[in-house]
């Protein structure tokens, strides 16, 4: 194989672990996965992808053509699925290929075309798929090519081939034969098409069969080659995205940006605790075997585009899971040696993480804190590059008074006991949770802290007696609102529905009305729909070119992938407070409200300028036959003109207007549906006096579907298959399901899943959405983390790194690099675009060489995104488009020099990423 490689008879494209999403994928996962598969290319094939091909994926986003494109070292980026309308207009226009720019590509644009001879997928051309099973009759295959027929089929496929030519630029056109499942039977395949590539070599054909061109010439290809091929052309810039995907008017793939929403939240976390466990293995200074390489691979496969999209079938979504748990098992067991061993633990030292924290179950708290005179040993860790606090929760098993050393600054820290009301009924949850505020803990480093229980005497917050809401008590109350104050965020609360009304701070205050509801899923054995049959026969025309699958819009299911409403335009079911109690503290104030399935815990806490909505839904009930779409609808006083935001992994922001799309006039058949986008970190709106943003804790779909109005979808629940692949409906269980045929009949068991997730809601000034969410989005990926001991230390504190980076600076990326020794990848983001803020959207400086504790830097060399190639060398070698804007690229040197000085003025331009190889040695 090595020699089918360096022959180039044998070429990679994309080259990552996986092909993964795009809509649910965070960029430091997606940088991750494809960071493994070209570091695995690179030590066994010493080959470099210079090709993206995301054939797959259900919409395509703007960090993908930027980050994961160009600055991977990609010239050009292939995929197959586009919007319907989309596509009608480019493949009448010549517009199936151009240069995608985005704002924040500051090393130019990419290549970008679609693949399946431009007809809507990645298949080869129809007539021409020699080994596939018709979906419609199960035939295998289309007709092969020998002697007998080469002749016919080569003038078919010319005439093929000639129309796909007309619909771009050059005398170039790229065939890509295959498809899912195919090449099981590859001497069927090549010798099909060696066939025809010899006939259409060895024959002349009449001249109005292949005009415009005069001749022919047909050769086995790639990507790479075929990139190259097009440079001699000037392209139509594209700059914004391609979401949202449909393949027929009531097709929307907007239902798989929230589609197991457990699982996404898994993976989310996963991918923040890895970040966090590599920087303990680069400071492990008695550098053990690694432990993180089955959280690595998990993290790295489930970033697929039909594992955290949620679009699997149920066993494999569960396999999954597995992964992940094993992995993050590993990974807590070995940063708990490594931090007991930095802070001057004995052999016998060690470090717990609880992983069900967020289910209020951790065995060694719960033990130490039902016992008497023992003492819990809390290390905070810092996984980000400046120092900060938080308030931080531990389940504890007695309603008792406590105390919280802070054992490096010698200071009692305050701390608070709240009720743990336990809205998913965990079987051995704490009942209460202990409150404290951490105090500053360093970048990179961590506080050691002991908890002790001081006396028996309760001290448990109680609900406040005349703030007690019940629904059918609050007419009768003197005061219609309430302000809950708390030294940072000012919740104010309708006495008479208990409703939240209003958010404000010292500077700011909005008009704030949040609500629960629910869309019914569109099935079509229950679901009348206001498409008729009429409309269905004009719709025949979409049928896919590639496939001959026809998409009956009347007939079109809600399910995994694809949501769809009742009706286009249904109104939201709304869920009304049961009721509503208020906790007021010194340190924290919850208000608990309880609808017919769901449970929210809205929390602010002092000195905090957010506030966070804590969520339990589920089980979602489905008794009559019914699936349920879940949202959450935040409304304010912000007159947002049709106009919202959202992140782009967790990059870029992306201007979104009801309604619209930048690229075509839009023929709107989907007024919910097709209006959502995906979420993977924050949504705002704005107007010229104030910014409403929300953080979500995993990728959820959302919109603006009103004046004022951000939506989010949190959960579904459907119980019937959208025909797009996974074969069965989104009904996740909580107890499993019987096996798959032949084995079972596939029935789901038990009730439907209980999910928990956070919102965190911040508001601003006029115009400054993007700020508001920018200054919470790093903090919500990496929160602080807490392990647990039973034993002293001899530092109370540790910090990597000398200070802190700079605000509007992540360090990405602290990794060994295994096959060099002594060697780390680093990667620094700048994370602020452009305008978004006066001050942190400006460039700034990072000094590398005085960065590290203990560590000398010997060598710095900077390299493309995925650390598999000198900036240098692919700047020299990189392909330079022209476009139609006028722009032609140059070659540039915006890598970094080979001197200390230059290691010491290290410039990141707003939403820059870059990576450096790195040798240092570590100093006794």
């Amino acid at each position: 194989m090595k020699n089918l490689v360096s022959s180039g008879q044998l070429s990679f494209a994309n080259g990552g672990y996986v092909m993964h999403d795009e809509a649910s994928t965070h960029f430091i996962g997606m940088i991750d996965q494809t960071t493994l598969g070209h570091t695995f290319l690179k030590e066994v094939f010493d080959f470099i992808p210079r090709s993206g091909w995301q054939l797959d994926p259900f919409g395509h986003s703007a960090t993908q053509a930027s980050l994961l494109s160009r600055r991977a070292g990609f010239d050009s980026l292939y995929f197959g699925r586009i919007d319907y309308q989309d596509h009608k207009w480019r493949y009448e226009a010549r517009e199936c290929e151009g240069v995608w720019k985005t704002d924040a590509d500051l090393y130019g644009g990419v290549f970008w075309g679609l693949t399946g001879s431009y007809m809507y997928n990645y298949q080869g051309p129809p007539g021409f798929r020699f080994e596939y099973k018709k979906r419609d009759d199960a035939i295998d295959g289309d007709e092969p090519v020998d002697e007998t027929n080469a002749l016919q089929r080569a003038e078919e496929f010319l005439k093929l081939v000639v129309e796909q030519g007309k619909r771009t630029k050059g005398n170039h056109v790229m065939v890509t034969m295959g498809g899912d499942f195919e090449y099981e039977n590859a001497f069927l395949n090549f010798a099909s098409l060696d066939a025809l590539i010899g006939t259409l070599q060895n024959n002349t054909f009449a001249p109005e069969l292949i005009r415009p061109y005069t001749s022919i010439r047909a050769f086995y290809s790639t990507p790479d080659m075929y990139t190259k091929s097009k440079v001699d052309q000037v392209w139509t810039v594209k700059s914004d995205d391609f979401f949202p995907y449909a393949d027929c008017p009531t097709c929307y793939w907007t239902g798989y940006f929230t589609s197991r929403p457990g699982l996404k939240r898994m993976e989310r976390f996963s991918s923040a605790f890895l970040q966090m466990s590599r920087q303990m293995e680069s400071i492990d200074f008695n550098y053990r075997k690694t432990r993180l390489s089955r959280l690595n691979e998990a993290s790295a496969i489930v970033q697929h585009h039909d594992a955290v999209a949620g679009t699997s079938k149920q066993h494999v979504a569960y396999d999954y899971a597995k992964m992940l748990s094993e992995g993050l098992h590993d990974a807590k067991d070995y940063v708990g040696d490594v931090l007991a061993d930095l802070l001057g633990g004995s052999e016998q030292d060690k470090l717990e993480y609880c992983l069900n924290q967020n289910e209020t179950l951790c065995d060694i708290t719960q033990t130490v804190t039902a016992a008497t005179n023992q003492t819990l040993y809390i290390v905070v860790y810092n996984a980000l590059g400046q120092a900060r606090e938080d308030l931080m929760s531990v389940p504890v098993s007695v309603d008792a008074t406590y105390r919280i050393n802070n054992l490096h600054s010698g200071t009692i820290m305050k701390s608070e006991l709240f009720h743990n009301s336990n809205p998913s009924k965990i079987e051995g949850a704490a009942p209460f949770v202990l409150y404290f505020q951490s105090g500053e803990v360093p970048a990179l480093g961590a506080i050691v802290y002991s908890l002790e229980k001081i006396s028996s005497t309760s001290s448990v917050v109680k609900p406040d007696s005349h703030k007690v809401y019940v629904k059918d008590n609050l007419r009768g109350a003197a005061e219609k609102e309430i302000i809950l104050h708390n030294n940072g965020m000012n919740i104010h609360l309708d006495r008479y529905t208990g409703f939240m009304s209003a958010i404000s701070d010292e500077d700011n205050i909005i008009s704030l009305k949040q609500r629960w509801g629910y869309y019914k899923s569109f099935d079509k054995n229950v679901t009348a729909s206001k498409f008729t049959q009429e409309t269905s026969t004009k719709q025949r025309q979409l049928k896919s070119m590639s496939t001959g699958i026809y998409r009956d819009p009347v007939k079109q299911n809600s399910g995994a992938y694809i949501f769809r409403p009742s009706n286009p335009d249904q109104r939201l079911s709304l869920m009304d407070p049961n009721n509503v109690l208020v906790y007021k503290g010194v340190l924290v104030t919850e208000i608990h409200t309880q609808y017919s399935f769901v449970t929210q815990i809205t929390r602010t806490m002092s000195n905090k300028k957010y506030i966070d909505v804590e969520y339990t839904v589920g089980p979602v009930p489905v008794r009559n036959g019914i699936g349920k779409e879940v949202v959450i609808q935040y409304h304010s006083s912000i007159q947002n003109n049709n106009l919202f935001y959202t992140d782009s992994n967790g990059r870029d922001f992306m201007k979104r207007q009801r309604s619209y799309r930048p690229t075509w006039e839009l023929n709107e058949t989907q007024p919910i549906a097709g209006n959502y986008y995906p979420v993977n970190t924050a949504i705002y709106i704005e107007d010229s006096n104030a910014s409403l943003g929300i953080l979500t804790d995993r990728s959820q779909g959302g919109s603006s579907l009103s004046t004022g109005a951000i939506e989010l979808m949190v959960q579904r629940r459907t119980l019937a298959d959208d025909d797009r692949g996974v074969g069965e409906p989104l009904d996740e269980t909580d107890g499993g399901m019987t096996h798959y045929p032949p084995y079972g009949n596939a029935i789901r068991l038990g009730n439907g899943v209980i999910i928990s997730g956070k919102h965190r809601i911040s508001i601003g000034q006029g115009n400054d959405g993007a700020a508001v969410c920018r200054q919470g989005m790093d903090g919500m990926f990496s929160p602080l983390y807490l392990f647990y001991g039973l034993s002293p230390f001899s530092k109370s504190s540790i910090s990597i790194i000398n200070g802190n980076l700079p605000d509007n600076v992540m360090l990405l990326t602290f990794q060994r690099i295994y096959s060099k020794e002594n060697t780390f990848l680093i990667r620094f983001g700048h994370q602020y675009g452009v305008n978004e803020h006066s001050e942190l959207s400006q460039p700034v400086t990072i000094d590398m060489v005085n960065l590290f504790k203990s560590f000398h830097i010997t060598s710095v060399i900077e390299k493309t995104l995925t650390g598999n190639q000198d900036l240098r060398d692919w700047e020299q070698s990189r392909v330079k488009w022209e476009t139609s804007d006028g722009d032609k690229e140059e070659t540039s040197d915006t890598h970094l020099g080979d001197s200390k000085d230059d290691w010491s003025r290290i410039e990141l331009k707003p939403m820059d990423v870059r990576t450096f190889e790195v040798m240092m040695h570590w100093i006794e």
